[in-house]
């Protein structure tokens, strides 16, 4: 599934989309990546970023994603953010709040 990488940032920042499942197409080692809206027991919204199943490179946005943020470490190549790495991207699942 291939989208707008403005459009799925926006929708996630609004809650319109609950959890984005992906992975980066030709690298092992982010096979199942997720970015959640999160909502605490006071209402508080977070959005978490999974990298990996381990939990080991998870981080976490209070209310909004942090376009700047380098969630992907790939070795010698670098850091690199979402937007970056977008045309590498493959969507598998979009869970929205109402559906």
């Amino acid at each position: 599934m291939k989208c707008c990488y403005k459009k799925v940032i926006e929708d996630l920042n609004s809650g319109k989309i609950k959890k984005i499942v992906f992975c980066v197409k030709g690298y092992a080692h982010y096979n199942h990546c997720e970015i959640s809206n999160i909502y605490d027991k006071l209402d508080i919204k977070r959005i978490l970023i999974k990298p990996v199943d381990d939990n080991s490179e998870t981080v976490a946005f209070y209310k909004t994603f942090k376009e700047d943020y380098k969630i992907f470490k790939m070795g010698r190549k670098g850091t690199f953010t979402l937007k970056q790495m977008w045309n590498d991207i493959e969507i598998t699942e979009i869970t929205g709040y109402k559906d």
